[in-house]
């Protein structure tokens, strides 16, 4: 579905499920989309007519149409540009050795609707994007946000004269936020939802909710705010007991369920993320390699 949000501007809505994502459309003198993840819907922005598509960051769900548009310059953040040669980092499974007994995520991802022939393809990456940068399509305009941690290089958009900002996978999900990424600055990821927050925007709109939020400040902070509940519940833990990232995992401190080997990855890696944070804060000590007490 498309959503008209301005003279030239529109939200494509994916109607395919979670392994794909919600796109924007800037239709203007330069006809300009940000993320390829819309799946059937994105025939309706005419990829092959595009002059230039941005990604907002690597993951597989805003990257998987990016050989349609086969005319557009495809632009990313440094960081984006050098992480999207990795196929564990496009497919979020970075780390994965590390903290994971099982080797089935390959067809964990399979069963998920990945197609194994497309993530092994090297993506197109024409030209950066960095914080502040103005897009100018013509009439539209737009100003490029760098908000680190979902991903390093994670890109949100602000468009002035509509007042609304994409903000790409700080999501605003029933789940989230996502920060499985191996060794993920949390304090930066706090700091991204906090820009959003001061910025202000009339409306937002995110990657993977078919709906604009007005008026957004309160589910931004209650949504940022999930993040330091998730370390209290990590703490309580840690206070009873010391513990293992296994043993923690189980608790299903993030994720209530784990319907899948990568669910089960991510909160192990979130979990990493957060004893990582903690260790640093002073309020948490490795008592040996691998096993963490609340100080």
């Amino acid at each position: 579905m498309l959503l008209q949000m301005g003279e030239k501007l529109f939200i494509v809505f994916n109607e395919d499920g979670y392994t794909y994502g919600n796109c924007i459309l800037v239709d203007d003198d330069i006809r300009v989309v940000i993320d390829s993840g819309a799946g059937r819907e994105l025939a309706k922005v005419q990829p092959e007519n595009v002059d230039m598509l941005i990604n907002t960051h690597h993951h597989y769900d805003h990257v998987r149409g990016n050989k349609l548009f086969t005319r557009a310059q495809i632009l990313l953040h440094p960081v984006e540009r050098i992480s999207i040669k990795s196929l564990e980092k496009v497919m979020a499974i970075d780390g994965w050795k590390e903290l994971m007994h099982q080797d089935l995520y390959n067809q964990e991802r399979m069963e998920e609707g990945v197609d194994p022939d497309a993530v092994t393809e090297q993506w197109r990456v024409d030209g950066e994007i960095n914080d502040g940068q103005v897009i100018d399509c013509g009439s539209t305009k737009f100003v490029v946000l760098h908000t680190p941690g979902h991903s390093k290089g994670h890109c949100a958009f602000y468009f002035p004269d509509e007042d609304l900002a994409f903000l790409g996978d700080i999501c605003l999900t029933r789940v989230g936020p996502w920060y499985g990424e191996a060794h993920t600055d949390l304090n930066e990821f706090i700091a991204s939802i906090d820009r959003i927050i001061e910025l202000n925007p009339a409306a937002v709109v995110t990657s993977h909710v078919n709906q604009v939020f007005h008026n957004p400040r309160a589910a931004l902070n209650e949504y940022r705010d999930r993040i330091l509940k998730r370390e209290q519940r990590i703490l309580q833990q840690l206070r009873e007991t010391p513990q293992t990232i296994d043993q923690l995992v189980a608790k299903h401190l993030i994720y209530r369920q784990h319907p899948s080997l990568p669910v089960v990855f991510w909160e192990k890696s979130m979990l990493r993320n957060h004893l990582e944070r903690m260790v640093k804060l002073g309020l948490v000590k490795e008592l040996e390699e691998g096993v963490f007490k609340a100080i």
